[in-house]
């Protein structure tokens, strides 16, 4: 440490003056100099705060380094430090809100430890309607404008109704399960038709509902065709849709000359036969009402008919025999068998 006050002595060349002091100026300022220097050799100190001194020691007391903490910066540890907050509201410093306290307008809510000023909890609570906890059976109740149940009670029953029937107003539908009078199902099943699907020549407008059916192919307008009459025997007299309409005379407009070993002709009514000896022939069965004639115009043998269905016999087969000329018969297909409705001469076996 420089010591303040000291004096310099000018020292000349022996016997020069310029720029020297004399002796006894020399030795003044030398007893000034150590005056000063003595002063100096135990010197007392003032400390301000965060400085101790003890036995001429200097210890620091303050601060002796800074460490920033959360939101805290700093600009150096030591020396002159600026220290910044971080956190507020954006630029380092804090709010302007000193207290935060919560109010119920209503008095629905119960508010608990408002306001705060520094820190603490705020509770919250419903405050109480006054209805008691449980359950209710059909209940009344009260509801305020913010949705609380404020009143209610129990009802001893809701609307009139004691049953639940069903009943069916036409035929398709059956229903089972019914009248309910406190739980249950009733089961309806559709009994009529369920689904239509087309077939060749329909058209159907859709799957469910009022379905239109409608023909594809186009025909005539005739329904049905029938025949009657009073001398011609008509069977299958009425087609609807389609087959065959039958129509025989009883006396036959054609005729045939039955050979021997062939089979009558149905297509004919009448058959007549020359033998030249012994012949034979076959009638099958005919359509109900058919009229079948046979003839014999010359007689050289007997001529046997084999007749299936033969009404004479009780089932089966049998013969008629023509033995002469001018024998001949008359026979009509009814009830499935051929019967004789008038001969002459003939033998039926």
């Amino acid at each position: 440490m420089a010591i303040s006050g000291q004096q310099d002595i000018g020292i000349g060349l022996p016997n020069e003056s310029a720029n020297s002091d004399s002796l006894r100026t020399a030795f003044t300022k030398t007893q000034t100099n150590f005056n000063t220097l003595f002063a100096c050799a135990s010197p007392s100190y003032n400390s301000g705060l965060g400085i101790g001194i003890a036995n001429s020691i200097i210890t620091n007391t303050g601060v002796i380094n800074i460490v920033p903490g959360t939101n805290i910066t700093i600009n150096q540890s030591n020396g002159n430090v600026e220290i910044s907050a971080a956190g507020g509201n954006g630029n380092g410093s804090g709010g302007t809100v000193t207290s935060v306290g919560v109010i119920s307008s209503q008095g629905s809510i119960i508010v608990d430890g408002s306001p705060i000023t520094s820190n603490g909890n705020i509770v919250l609570d419903l405050a109480n309607t006054g209805v008691t906890p449980g359950n209710y059976t059909y209940p009344t109740m009260q509801v305020d404008q913010y949705g609380r149940v404020i009143t209610i009670s129990n009802a001893a029953s809701v609307g009139t109704v004691t049953s639940v029937g069903l009943i069916t107003s036409g035929t398709g539908i059956q229903i089972s399960g019914g009248p309910i009078t406190t739980a249950g199902n009733i089961t309806i099943v559709n009994t009529g038709v369920t689904r239509l699907s087309q077939g060749t020549g329909i058209n159907l407008s859709g799957s469910n509902g009022n379905i239109t059916i409608s023909a594809t192919q186009t025909g005539g307008t005739v329904t049905s065709v029938g025949v009657s009459s009073n001398t011609l025997t008509v069977t299958n007299a009425t087609v609807t849709t389609t087959g065959t309409i039958n129509i025989e005379s009883p006396i036959g407009s054609s005729s045939e000359n039955l050979a021997n070993g062939s089979a009558a002709n149905l297509s004919v009514t009448a058959s007549y036969f020359t033998t030249t000896g012994a012949s034979t022939a076959t009638l099958a069965a005919g359509s109900n009402g058919q009229i079948k004639t046979f003839m014999m115009v010359a007689d050289g043998g007997d001529m046997v008919i084999t007749v299936t269905n033969a009404g004479w016999k009780a089932s089966g087969t049998g013969t008629i025999t023509f033995n002469d000329i001018g024998d001949g018969c008359t026979l009509q297909y009814t009830n499935s068998k051929w019967f004789c409705i008038g001969q002459n001469g003939v033998t039926f076996g």
